[in-house]
């Protein structure tokens, strides 16, 4: 009997360990092909990790062969990519623990993390000149200055290209999540102006040549004018657009078919359907794959929410408390089963939700909490699009039951949302 391995996100260990695994590994024949910097906004718990070290394992420089986990997978039919396997510097880093009440906070776990990722390649630092030298160490010991911390990502492409000689691969998983909870701890513009320049500047095409490819994924489409203003080689697919990357994240309807086939358990389908199916991302509707799997190890119990358990995703939604009757109303329709129509946002700001609270539509679509279809122009502006804004399925028709409930136990219906989107 196959069996979930729930909470592994690492592609190597879940193989190795026998987990199921539902076959993604064309992801990267998409990133092969596609552009030199790409971000993915993507809902949490959809998958992100789990690709993001596939690419890993697949791309990376290494000892070890590793040709061995991907044998059985659809990528092995390509013989053109496999090619690629094995054959770059890989630059892996998650900022999903870059957290902190304060700048000086969330810095410090900056600096950690960099200082995990140099000492991967400490290999490199009795080749570099003297001056780059220094820097090295700093962040290797902990204690960079600024200038040295805004030019470590720059600064470490470079270096592995001139050691390797081969352009270098990055992969920053969650990068929005610091950009988050900066928001939340009021150092958001202290955040910004660091991510501009290490994220931003080390993605920089005047470093192209010693770039292969760069894989960006978050929640959120965060603020590209203010992170990624000089990236002119960024590639950004959100999950309005019909891409072949939209069924990379999440379970088709075919991959359902065939776990449910493989678990033996074809007499679930409406069950899942019902409270698991239901988002759209691009031209494909998916499941939520959290839900899916745990409901699966949890059986015989019966389907509840689990996708709302985890912790992350920690906006502060307040105005979905208190933005007004319209907003009210609108969440009124949604619990009964209507649709509101609105146009959603991809390049949103967190301050546009202050100047707009029907901003919050595109923050819960892009989070998760909602589904977007039927696009159209608005009557009063024929430039602008519309689409139709339902509640996907019955695990977030209860997320929305909690937060309503939840206002009328504190008595107070204007407090904010943003227990709702860190249960």
């Amino acid at each position: 009997m196959p069996v979930f391995r729930i909470g592994t996100d690492n592609f190597k260990e879940l193989i190795d360990e026998g987990g199921y695994f539902v076959d993604k590994s064309l992801f990267i024949r998409e990133i092969i092909d596609g552009n030199k910097v790409v971000l993915l906004p993507r809902p949490r718990r959809f998958g992100k990790t789990l690709n993001m070290t596939m690419l890993r394992y697949f791309f990376e420089k290494s000892e070890d062969d590793r040709s061995y986990l991907f044998e059985k997978l659809a990528i092995s039919k390509y013989p053109d990519y496999q090619k690629h396997q094995g054959q770059y510097p890989v630059i892996f880093i998650s900022l999903k623990d870059v957290k902190g009440a304060s700048w000086d906070e969330s810095r410090k776990r900056l600096v950690e993390k960099m200082g995990e990722l140099l000492s991967q390649f400490k290999y490199i630092e009795p080749v570099l000149e003297p001056i780059y030298r220094e820097g090295f160490m700093a962040v290797l010991s902990g204690n960079p200055d600024d200038a040295s911390m805004k030019a470590s990502l720059k600064n470490l492409i470079t270096w592995l290209y001139n050691y390797h000689q081969k352009p270098v691969i990055v992969l920053i998983d969650e990068y929005d999540t610091p950009m988050i909870e900066a928001w939340s701890n009021n150092y958001y513009h202290e955040m910004t102006e660091f991510m501009r320049s290490w994220l931003g500047g080390g993605l920089k095409h005047e470093n192209a040549h010693a770039l292969y490819r760069a894989v960006i994924t978050g929640i959120l489409r965060v603020a590209k004018e203010s992170i990624f203003s000089d990236l002119n080689n960024l590639k950004v697919i959100t999950t309005l657009q019909s891409h072949k990357l939209s069924q990379m994240f999440g379970f088709t309807g075919h991959e359902i078919d065939t776990i449910l086939s493989d678990f033996s358990i074809p007499e679930q389908e409406k069950v899942i359907r019902e409270w698991y199916n239901g988002y759209s991302f691009g031209d494909q509707v998916v499941y939520n794959p959290w839900s899916v799997t745990n409901y699966i190890d949890n059986l015989p119990d019966p389907p509840g929410p689990h996708w709302l358990n985890t912790s992350a995703n920690t906006l502060v939604y307040e105005e979905l408390g208190g933005g007004g009757m319209e907003i009210k109303r609108d969440m009124e329709k949604l619990l009964s089963g209507e649709e509101i129509r609105y146009p959603i946002t991809e390049t949103i700001t967190f301050n546009d939700i202050r100047r707009n609270p029907a901003n919050i539509w595109s923050f819960l679509y892009f989070s998760g909490y909602l589904k977007a279809g039927d696009p159209k122009f608005a009557d009063y502006d024929p430039g602008l699009l519309t689409y139709a804004l339902s509640i996907p399925n019955k695990e977030i028709r209860a997320a929305y039951k909690q937060f309503v409930n939840s206002q009328f136990e504190k008595g107070d219906p204007s407090s904010g949302i943003s227990s709702f989107l860190s249960k």
